[in-house]
């Protein structure tokens, strides 16, 4: 007798989807399971194929995720028909808009063929095409929404010609990692701040979800990425020579946990990471279940580069010893991936006591004064969350609270017209007072990346992918948490 339900994996089969898009789906609240089997696992009905053939039917008509939802839910086919036609109208006037822009492109390409300077309507006209390609990009994502359509444009408003010359070379960079099956990490610094990046399906993390600000990157001389340990050399001769034609510095480290994670993958087949939900229970409660060795940002390692160059007093600050990371872990599960962020932030900043304290801390420890700090219980530990609440209290613009805050990190004494102005005194002196004690985090949420897919294979592969990790320390003579950054001597870390 054929079951009444199906497996995530049987129903992706059948129904033309891939696992990834069904979990999206069901965040989404699009196509949910419509129960669980006797081992507690979310099902669906053989009922719902029908509704995930409409989905793909939507989807290939060009409607997004959020208007697919809507779709759905119509009942009467006069309703249904009127939102059709209104789509029919859209993609007339989308047609029209891209022949213009065709016809744009063309005029453009002959004028730069021709050697002849660009007129500022022509350059206008490159900049809007730019931009309506990234919201394009960034609709593909799932991102619909209008404050994303205007960030993409205040961040390509805010590009220097070097930087414009950057993002193309980057693409190129992207296209050639992925034709060449090279594994890249995600751009870390300023990056994470970028809708553009994020829309190309470079940068992982959505800057509108974790409170980014795209000044940062617009402002970046530099652009930092990770790339696989053993194959880095094409990619870093490519950063070599965009570095040198854009004057950035845009630089590829070489990363041992991208080579284990390719080791890992060449035995069980390719795995995709982005097919789990960040919110997977098997994540979450990896180090409590599992313990911390082998899960990025957890594990107590004091073996890597950056830890044994550090001074005595910061070795001291730093040391595991004191940070218990083992017990730590063990005692419950991560609650999100910005908790994760936020404790490894804590680290990096010396705060033990906020780090062993911070789970105990709720929403309430923020004062109300400083909604931007609800997430961080009240802490101040981010240069974005400084830069966006100087830029209210101050009323001055976010780029204006950056190069302020940058002023006062060399001197504590500047721009005191403009403190003086706040007019709450404690506002005032917190401000003052964690100016030299923030982190970025749009260089934070990184570690998310690394701690996931470290926690998938511990939890699904722990056989082959420690045995990766000693194969690879033994080959290479390092530590596989070791990464590439910028000594204080100046010189660059493990770079391709």
């Amino acid at each position: 007798m054929m079951k009444d339900w199906l497996s995530i994996s049987e129903f992706g089969k059948a129904a033309g989807l891939s696992i990834k898009a069904l979990r999206i789906y069901e965040e989404k609240g699009i196509l949910v399971p419509s129960s669980r089997s006797e081992s507690r696992y979310r099902v669906y009905g053989r009922g719902q194929l029908s509704q995930a053939q409409a989905i793909l039917q939507f989807k290939q008509l060009g409607f997004s995720l959020e208007e697919i939802k809507v779709l759905l839910k119509e009942t009467s086919d006069s309703s249904l028909q009127d939102f059709l036609e209104r789509r029919l109208q859209e993609s007339r006037l989308d047609l029209h808009n891209l022949k213009e822009q065709i016809l744009s492109l063309e005029t453009i390409l002959t004028s730069l063929k021709l050697g002849r300077e660009l007129s500022p309507t022509e350059r206008n006209q490159v900049m809007e095409n730019f931009v309506a390609e990234s919201v394009n990009k960034l609709k593909r994502r799932g991102v619909v929404d209008q404050q994303a359509e205007v960030q993409v444009a205040h961040e390509v408003s805010l590009y220097s010609e070097p930087q414009k010359m950057m993002i193309a070379g980057l693409r190129k960079i992207f296209e050639y990692a992925k034709g060449k099956n090279i594994l890249m990490g995600p751009g870390r610094g300023n990056s994470g701040g970028s809708l553009v990046l994020y829309s190309e399906g470079y940068s992982q993390f959505n800057p509108l979800r974790y409170g980014l600000v795209p000044e940062y990157f617009s402002h970046t001389k530099m652009f930092w990425m990770d790339v696989e340990y053993s194959h880095s050399q094409e990619i870093g001769k490519m950063c070599d020579e965009l570095s040198a034609r854009c004057g950035l510095e845009v630089v590829a480290f070489r990363s041992p946990f991208l080579d284990i994670l390719k080791m890992v993958q060449d035995k069980v087949g390719q795995i995709d990471f982005d097919s789990f939900s960040d919110m997977d229970p098997m994540i979450l409660t990896a180090p409590q279940r599992l313990g911390a060795k082998g899960l990025y940002w957890c594990e107590p390692n004091e073996l890597f580069h950056a830890f044994v160059t550090m001074s005595a007093e910061d070795r001291a600050k730093y040391s595991h010893a004191s940070w218990d990371l083992e017990k730590f872990y063990r005692s419950q599960p991560i609650a999100s991936p910005m908790e994760l962020t936020i404790l490894d932030t804590l680290r990096d900043l010396y705060q033990r006591e906020n780090f062993l304290g911070f789970r105990s801390r709720t929403e309430s420890d923020c004062p109300q004064n400083l909604p931007e700090l609800k997430y961080t219980k009240g802490l101040l530990i981010y240069m974005e969350d400084w830069d966006l609440i100087f830029s209210r209290v101050a009323n001055v613009s976010v780029a204006e609270a950056r190069s302020i805050r940058i002023a006062l990190r060399k001197d504590e004494n500047a721009h005191a017209d403009i403190l003086a102005k706040i007019a709450d005194p404690l506002v005032r002196d917190l401000l003052k007072d964690k100016v030299t004690k923030v982190f970025m985090k749009a260089h934070a949420v990184t570690c998310w990346w690394f701690y996931k897919r470290s926690a998938i294979l511990k939890s699904l592969w722990e056989k082959e992918y420690l045995e990766a990790i000693n194969d690879w320390e033994q080959k290479h003579k390092l530590t596989w948490v070791d990464f590439g950054y910028k000594t204080q001597d100046g010189s660059l870390y493990l770079k391709a």
